[in-house]
């Protein structure tokens, strides 16, 4: 019997480790390193210790190996019958809190300066939220997201899963059946222990593995690939890579109160892993794109263009799934003994040597039995030194708690089989660290069977990854030689694909040659050139190490790299065949022939950066990626402009990403009303020019948004402080995320596509700012290095300083220490950087000690004493919230302006009213009837889920959780229901929602809320024309100003709704305004102005558009089933989607549920065009309306 044989490895699982009771991990969204990353030119692995294994042990080995050998052992692996069936909870997934705050409209942001201000957890705890920041400043950039796993295609920085739980293939054969009970029963023996900090088996719980209940199941892997779903779970993504950091633990300075590129070992460890896994993801999405039924494909298709711009182009993001693979190799090395003795059993004799025999050959493969040198590329040892033991004790509990943070994250991932596929891969790496973290004594009892199964099969993904980064990369080259003519085969995306070679050849991605080999002119993209510099770098440091170059040769090859501008593309082309193959000739041609001569004459053919000091000047330096600079940018390009981005943090979107209210427009409602509810929350500092401006173009720049990044504003509330219904935001979605992810996407195509006109420069940090005779240089620090860019005109989007409370030069602290005790709801990034930068230059600021604050910041009741909160965003006051004092007792209306709620807030907390420890102070309550909860489903859920409102039943509930007397609280909405038939309250409060009354037996929502600073109103002075203005008030020639870096606008106080509107209305502005032309060279689409660039290629010409047959609608309704094919029409067009029924992740009653009849209601209320757009889907005609 399975037990019986398991009994031995079982039993010992405890034996090192004391039971004690669990604390809970807090559920950040998890990440792994926040702070920095490693230089994208250093090496994946350092020097081996032992020169005499070089010939066999190195990369280059590793890789020939697995395309020889360890690929087809996995692949055979992970198909047996043990291997493939995998213990998950895919129902009901526990997800207390999926990423990042939700702004309400704190709309315009400075982007992160990849600081850490990582705080050591307590004993037993978890990292704190918000105290980590974004990657940092090297070039290895945030991935943009594969479409699946936890991801969407041309990802973004989408605020939340937009679309519905994902299904998986359930079913299971008879012998899988059989081993699925036989691997429950070793699964009740296994049990699940915590371990204590001074025992050698602390990390034995490092995982969170699955415990068998009844929502957990095994679920087939091979019959649920991963593959792209259409699933955007980018915030995912971005919040592992952006919350949270360690502490250094050492006397460099880090953070809010210093810089460092430095990092610490062990985040650099968890980066790297981080980076391997979202690069296996990526190509997974890439090999298996485009879904059968679409462009007349009758199987799953690669998109190599996907795969190129994720990874192809971005070599060190390729390192890092090397780096992970050897990390998992080394675990499995270690492991080695137990798992060739581990009884893979399933019932199925046969089948269980078979298991094992292939378990054995693996683990007597020549990388794993010869080649220990190489997996000195990571030591765990290294991990977790200090200078004193306490120190250590820290690091330790910060690696762990981080890491258990991944595997509570991935619950919140709502696809079914992205989630496991995420959950397989978390488990596994985390399988691999506890091997390596734990005494190979103990190994045995701190795996469980499920670990077992993840670990080989996360080693099998990632030799599988890189066995198709190759594939992925033919594909392109052959597709892009066929394009330019070359001699080379066909093999378009939309073509047969070929299938992965099993080839030796483990080269990266290279472009092949075509044309005249005699006349070695590249087409190359900068990426190219850098990915063939760096392979020529490789192979003179191999040549160097293996003795077959001196180390005077060595030299000048490497002078000879480093002195030409640029490298000539003779070089780059004897680097392509030579360097791997033969680095030592390689590296004596190089030296010997003076490569930098040569570069010279080629220099003139290949054009410098857009926006570099020996190029012609680009129109305009757009400082700071939030929805102010994106808005300008786009309108720039949309004329014509060249434009250069410097964004501090690696993806676009600032904080205007957070926002979640909505954005104001005088559409249905009078530009008047906005001027005068602006006015009057805007108090004595009232600016009429500034405010009239912002509410004359609130209608065309909203409109903007509409249709030219196709935003969905549909929905309309009344916010506080208004006296009308006219804040928009999206049906189904957060409309800060939506908008960023809309324009970010429109961005990133034009930096891939027009790269002489649309030059994007993400973790950059701005340092300086100078006059030249040309317009304005702007100095930035890149990866370390000080880099001078130039345009005729900059606009200055970098935010505001409302998280500048710790700075030597705070400006928080010199306008408003009054409020250094306040917590906040914005992000570290937040510290005026570009204020400070545009005052050395004689720009003027103003209102500087005007900081507003909201009045509803949520307490988390796991961490209330957080200094970062998220928002309670205003909706929720908007449809219905009321705030209670500590006795049950309102004291304020609800809807006025915010600094008139916190007035309130603060005049209660003197008189004593408000709760009391263990809140902090100034704490009220935020409490929702279950109408009112129902109109704001979709923020209640969510806030609902990170343990911010909890749901109670009836006043008697209520009163219970408040602890006030249920008598008090009838009397409170007794009292508020009569006012509300009146019209008016004993706060002067007016506006009543239409959900009423408030019942006594109906369920409540109901959180505690803090004022907390949310926006700062004073910033750089602009006029009309966002022109900054100088200390004499006159223009400064050639600058601007935009979102929440000026100041003026907003007076003593924002209007509710009003960021996300100023960032359009004068990113807008200067968009369309600002001087385009000049000497500059643009690229093809620029000739095009007229015609704004568009996220998608056209795909069809007119012609062919106007090809499209007419379908009715009765004919429609004859296929709604398999037999007479299956017809859906979205967006006016009708498709076929028979073939990708079987294949919807969602299930095929997804599609049937809607089919012979027009579904777009039904998909918009879960996805959008531009997923439909992206999925490859062709119509076959359009629906033809009736007369």
């Amino acid at each position: 019997m399975l037990v019986d044989e398991q009994g031995a490895f079982l039993s010992r699982r405890r034996q090192r480790c004391r039971p004690v009771r669990r604390s809970r991990c807090y559920v950040l969204s998890a990440v792994l390193i926040a702070c920095a990353v490693l230089p994208t030119t250093s090496a994946v692995f350092p020097a081996l210790k032992e020169p005499e294994h070089a010939a066999i042990c190195d990369v280059d080995a590793v890789q020939e190996a697995n395309f020889r050998q360890l690929h087809p052992i996995l692949e055979d692996l992970v198909n047996r019958t043990f291997m493939r069936l995998f213990h998950v909870r895919l129902k009901s997934p526990k997800c207390a809190y999926w990423g990042s705050q939700h702004d309400d409209d704190n709309a315009h942001g400075e982007a992160d300066s990849g600081s850490c201000t990582g705080s050591v957890p307590t004993q037993g705890g978890g990292l704190p939220f918000g105290k980590g920041s974004s990657i940092g400043k090297s070039g290895q950039s945030f991935f943009p997201p594969p479409a699946c796993s936890i991801d969407g295609e041309e990802g973004s920085g989408g605020a939340g899963a937009r679309f519905e739980a994902t299904k998986v293939d359930h079913s299971m054969t008879k012998a899988e059946r059989k081993a699925s009970d036989e691997a429950f029963e070793v699964r009740k023996l296994e049990g699940s222990d915590t371990c204590e900090e001074d025992l050698p088996g602390y990390f034995a719980d490092l995982c969170n593995d699955e415990p068998p209940d009844s929502l957990s199941e095994d679920v087939n892997l091979i019959k649920n690939p991963e593959r792209n779903t259409g699933y955007n779970g980018s915030h995912i993504w971005q919040a592992m890579y952006s919350e949270n950091c360690f502490e250094v633990g050492s006397g460099l300075p880090r953070g809010r109160f210093g810089e460092s590129l430095d990092m610490c070992y062990e985040e650099m460890v968890l980066y790297r892993l981080l980076s391997g896994w979202h690069a296996s993801t990526t190509i997974s999405i890439a090999k298996n794109f485009y879904a059968p039924g679409s462009k007349g494909r009758s199987t799953w298709a690669p998109n190599p263009e996907h795969f190129m711009r994720s990874l192809g182009r971005h070599p060190e993001r390729l390192k890092n799934l090397h780096f992970s693979f050897v990390v998992v190799l080394r675990a499995i090395k270690k492991a080695g003994p137990y798992l060739q003795a581990y009884p893979y059993t399933t019932g199925d004799k046969k089948e269980d040597e078979l298991t094992k025999s292939l378990v054995e050959r693996f683990l007597q493969s020549q990388v794993l039995s010869v080649c220990s040198p190489l997996f000195d590329a990571f030591d765990e040892t290294r991990l977790f030194q200090g200078s004193s033991e306490h120190r250590s004790q820290l690091k330790r509990q910060q690696f762990k708690s981080v890491f258990r943070n991944i595997t509570e994250i991935v619950d919140c991932v709502q696809c079914q089989r992205c989630r496991l596929h995420a959950k397989l891969f978390s488990l596994g790496l985390g399988a691999a660290l506890k091997i390596l973290l734990t005494p190979t004594d103990m190994i045995g009892q701190a795996i469980s069977r499920n670990e077992v199964v993840s670990l080989w099969n996360v080693v099998w993904k990632l030799a599988d990854s890189i066995v198709d980064a190759k594939y992925l990369a033919d594909l392109h080259w052959q597709a892009k030689d066929s394009n330019s003519g070359s001699s080379t085969t066909s093999s378009s995306p939309s073509s047969s694909a070929p299938s992965p070679p099993a080839s030796d050849s483990w080269l990266p991605p290279l472009p092949p040659v075509g044309g005249n080999a005699a006349s070695p002119q590249l087409s190359l993209t900068e990426a190219d050139r850098l990915g063939l510099l760096d392979l020529a770098v490789g192979a003179v440091k191999k040549a160097s190490r293996s003795g077959a170059a001196e180390a005077v040769v060595e030299e000048k090859a490497l002078k000879s790299l480093a002195t030409a501008r640029p490298v000539s593309d003779a070089v780059l082309l004897i680097a392509k065949h030579y360097a791997v193959e033969n680095p030592g000739l390689f590296t004596r041609v190089l030296a010997e022939s003076g490569a930098s001569a040569e570069a010279a004459p080629a220099a003139a053919s290949a054009p410098a950066l857009l926006g570099s000091p020996n190029a012609a000047p680009a129109d305009a330096i757009i400082i700071g990626g939030g929805l102010a600079g994106m808005v300008a940018a786009i309108s720039m390009l949309d004329r014509g402009g060249t434009v250069v981005m410097i964004e501090k943090q690696n993806y676009l979107g600032g904080n205007s990403g957070k926002a979640s209210s909505g954005i104001n427009a005088a559409l249905e409602t009078s530009v008047e009303s906005l001027v005068r509810d602006t006015t009057r929350s805007a108090g004595g500092l009232a600016r009429p020019d500034l405010i009239n401006k912002l509410a004359e173009d609130s209608a065309p720049a909203v409109d903007w948004l509409r249709n030219r990044v196709s935003v969905d504003l549909s929905m309309r509330s009344q916010l506080g402080g208004h006296s009308v219904k006219r804040t928009l935001r999206p049906a189904n979605a957060f409309v800060g995320a939506e908008i960023t992810f809309a324009a970010g996407q429109v961005l990133k195509q034009a930096a891939d596509d027009t790269p002489d006109q649309f030059r994007l420069m993400l973790n950059t940090k701005w340092t300086g700012l100078k006059q030249v005779p040309n317009g304005w240089q702007v100095l930035v620090n890149v990866d370390g290095k000080k880099v001078a860019v130039e345009a005729r005109s900059v606009l200055i989007a970098s935010g505001g300083f409302g998280h500048d409370a710790k700075e030597f030069d705070s400006y928080m602290l010199k306008h408003r220490p009054d409020l250094k005790d306040f917590p906040t709801t914005l992000g570290p990034q937040t510290t005026g950087d570009g204020l400070k930068i545009a005052r050395t230059i004689g720009a003027k600021l103003i209102d500087m000690d005007k900081v507003q604050l909201h009045p509803t910041g949520f307490v988390d009741p796991q961490k209330p004493d957080d200094e970062t909160k998220t928002l309670a965003a205003e909706l929720l006051r908007g449809v219905g919230g009321l705030l209670l004092d500590r006795f049950g007792h309102r004291f304020t209306d609800e809807l006025t302006t915010r600094q008139a709620v916190v007035n309130r807030e603060l005049a209660a907390t003197s008189e004593g009213r408000d709760f009391t420890s263990p809140l902090p102070p100034r704490s009220f309550a935020l409490v929702l009837n279950s109408k009112a909860a129902a109109v704001a489903d979709r923020h209640v859920t969510l806030y609902s889920k990170k343990g911010l409102l909890e749901k109670v039943s009836g006043v008697e509930g209520l009163a219970a959780h408040l602890n006030v007397s249920a008598d008090t609280l009838r009397e409170t909405f007794e009292a508020y229901n009569k006012a509300s038939a009146v019209g008016k309250d004993e706060f002067n409060r007016t506006v009543f929602p239409a959900h009423l009354p408030v019942e006594d037996d109906e369920d409540f929502y109901v959180g505690f809320i803090v004022p907390v600073i949310h926006y700062t109103m004073g910033g750089i002075a602009i006029d009309t024309e966002a022109r900054v203005l100088g200390e004499d008030g006159k223009p400064l020639p050639g600058l601007y100003a935009a979102g929440e870096a000026s100041g003026g606008v907003h007076g003593d106080n924002r209007l509710a709704g009003n960021s996300l509107l100023e960032c359009t209305v004068f990113g807008r502005h200067v968009g369309k305004t600002l001087p385009v032309g000049g000497t500059a060279t643009v690229s093809a689409p620029k000739t095009k102005s007229a015609a704004p660039l568009q996220i998608e290629k056209a795909s069809q010409s007119g012609e062919a558009e106007e090809a499209l047959r007419a379908i009715s609608a009765e004919e429609l309704g004859q296929h709604k089933n398999l037999e007479q094919r299956t017809w859906v029409a979205l967006y006016g067009k009708v498709y076929d989607l028979t073939d990708y029924i079987e294949e919807h992740p969602g299930g095929e009653n997804a599609i049937l549920d809607v089919a012979g009849t027009d579904g777009t209601d039904h998909f918009e209320s879960v996805h959008n065009q531009r997923l439909l757009d992206s999925m490859g889907f062709e119509p076959i005609g359009t629906l033809a309306t009736s007369r």
